[in-house]
């Protein structure tokens, strides 16, 4: 059979300098680093599957949040046994950005009424493999917009998860991280 995969390590993950060449501006940035699964879509639900994969760690990066700018970064990496499970991961996301584009009313679990603005984004190609989705959260009269961005290498897949408040995160940072994450898995 195929050899186990190697682990990842905090090695493989953005460091803060990693963020801070693409964000300069963060403001009180901190990362906390996990071995949490990754929130994959699963049909039309953004964060329906959770997907662990063989070996697996994730890094987060919350701010000093300000209007208009990056509020929260995680990212995802996961490691598979075959390539097949990695490409079936980021076919996830691009099903998503064909198939789930709209409004969608829903609530957040505790009552309150949220739009979310599902949109398209097909990045340029990364890695091996590479998709992406566009959710708004509208509620209570704040909006945060996460641009997620999940691009294969062999058997790893790297999912950026850009939360922004009041904005669409721009597009050409997010594939700069995305770059920079191919950069770290060696």
């Amino acid at each position: 059979g195929a050899a186990v995969p190697a682990p990842l390590t905090r090695q493989h993950l953005l460091t803060l300098s990693d963020y801070e060449s693409v964000y300069p501006t963060l403001r009180q940035p901190s990362r906390v680093v996990l071995r949490s699964p990754v929130f994959a879509p699963r049909g039309c639900e953004d964060r329906g599957q959770v997907v662990r994969g063989a070996t697996r760690i994730q890094g987060s990066l919350s701010t000093g949040a300000r209007r208009r700018s990056v509020d929260l970064i995680d990212h995802n990496l996961v490691r598979f046994d075959t390539v097949a499970q990695a490409r079936s991961l980021v076919g996830r996301y691009r099903h998503f950005s064909k198939a789930c584009v709209g409004d969608v009313r829903t609530d957040d679990g505790e009552g309150g009424r949220v739009l979310l603005k599902n949109r398209a984004w097909q990045p340029l190609r990364l890695g091996e493999q590479s998709a992406g989705m566009l959710i708004g959260w509208f509620s209570g009269g704040s909006v945060t917009w996460r641009r997620v961005l999940a691009v294969r290498v062999g058997r790893t897949v790297s999912v950026l998860d850009v939360s922004f408040s009041d904005i669409r995160p721009p597009q050409g940072p997010v594939l700069d991280l995305g770059g920079l994450a191919i950069d770290r898995l060696g």
